[in-house]
Parts: structure tokens; sequence; C-alpha cells
């Protein structure tokens, strides 16, 4: 698929919530782990979270072809309070973009093609931030919200122990493009090592994520969104 037809594609509200849905840990017994003790723990770290930088490496599945692209590349979360958050990604390699949250405008910059297309979610933010609090510091009422939750169980993800939860979308028009997601859960620190979000289309990603850090320090500068002079700027409706 060439870069003009994907962005053509990611210009579709879901599309680009495809483009945002981005650790060291000591592993501990899986003995007794309950969907409650999961929820517990994530609780505990949403209460203390305020950032997380990670590496990520994500598996893009088309299903229609049975075709799978990885690219990989870096997260930086910040959130200092309930539905105020900041994020950057940046994805490197064949189809390399970066994409920023900044109050209520995702801006994604396609360097390939010198362009930035800036979208403003308006009140669709809360829609979007669905998917950036897929377990970086969600607490379990705000998941509750937006999904039902069910316990798959306790597995181990490149060594480490994990709690397994399956999540199905509330929302009727969310749910009519996202069927399912799934969260493997630290039992260390109650942050992701995988993530996977399954489309209605068949399609889905899955997203694993390591050298985790939570709680660095990060400024403002550090989560915004860089590109240079003379770029063409494009402003899509959501």
């Amino acid at each position: 698929m060439s870069v003009c037809t994907r962005i053509a594609h990611e210009e579709h509200p879901i599309g680009l919530l495809r483009i945002l849905a981005f650790a060291v840990a000591v592993v501990t017994p899986m003995c007794g782990q309950s969907l409650d003790e999961t929820l517990m723990r994530m609780d505990k770290t949403a209460q203390q979270f305020k950032s997380v930088t990670a590496s990520m490496k994500r598996d893009v599945h088309t299903s229609v072809i049975n075709d799978d692209s990885i690219d990989t590349g870096t997260i930086k979360v910040k959130r200092e309070k309930s539905h105020d958050t900041r994020m950057l990604v940046d994805i490197t390699g064949r189809d390399a973009k970066t994409v920023s949250l900044e109050d209520s405008t995702v801006s994604v910059y396609y360097p390939k093609i010198k362009t930035v297309q800036k979208y403003d979610v308006g009140e669709k933010k809360q829609l979007v931030e669905q998917f950036l609090l897929l377990g970086f510091g969600a607490s379990a009422a705000e998941l509750k919200q937006v999904y039902d939750i069910s316990w798959a169980g306790p597995e181990t993800i490149a060594g480490q122990s994990t709690g397994h939860l399956k999540l199905n979308p509330k929302s009727k028009d969310v749910a009519r493009q996202v069927t399912s997601a799934e969260l493997w859960m630290s039992t260390n620190n109650g942050l992701p090592l995988r993530q996977k979000i399954v489309f209605s289309s068949g399609d889905y990603w899955l997203v694993d994520y390591s050298d985790l850090k939570f709680n660095p320090t990060l400024s403002d500068d550090d989560l915004k969104l860089k590109y240079p002079k003379g770029v063409q700027i494009d402003h899509p409706r959501f």
C-alpha cells in the first residue's frame, strides 16, 4: 500500500484512532492472581501515574490479504490529571510518522511527504483518550466506564508475569469499528506489557512494550511535535 493510500485511509476517524492505538520489571509469582487483584494494582498505579516512556513494537495484521507488517518506535505519555493527557508516538520504518496529542488537537507528521495533518477532535477527545487510556494510567473505574472487562488469566510475557484482561467496548458506535481489545498488565507495576486491538474488518494491532520507565521527568517540550519549516499543513475534518 502506498504512503498516499495509507494517508487517505487514516483520515477516517477510526483510521486516526488506529494510529494512536503506543518494561523493566521483576518476575513475580502468578499464583493467586485474579481480575480484582489486577484492577486493584492498576488503581494503585493510576494514583501515582504522572508519565511514562517506552519502546514499542507493533504488528499490524491485515486480514483480507493475511499480511503482517512490523514497525517499531517510542511512546511518551504525560497525564497530569484525569482527561488531561499529552502523548507523542514516534513510529520509524517504511511508513514513518510522528503523532501527538495536545489539548484537543491530534497532529500527524509524515516526513516522507513533508506534510502535517492537524485534527481538531473537540468533543470527541474523550473517544480518542479511550484508546490512549488502555493501561497507561487508567483506573479500573475509567476502564469500566468504556469497556466490559473479563478475566483471561495469568500469562507470562517476555519472561514477566502479567494479568490478561479482555475488553469489549460499551459504545455501539465504537463497537461497530473496534470489536475488542486486550491488555496484558504487569503484576509488578500495573502497566501494560502488551496490547491488542481487533477491528471489525478482522484486522488487528498487537503492540509490545519494553524499556518502560515509570514517571520519568518529561517537559512540555519533550512531548511537542517537531517538524522542519516549509512543510505542508492540512486540517482534515475529524
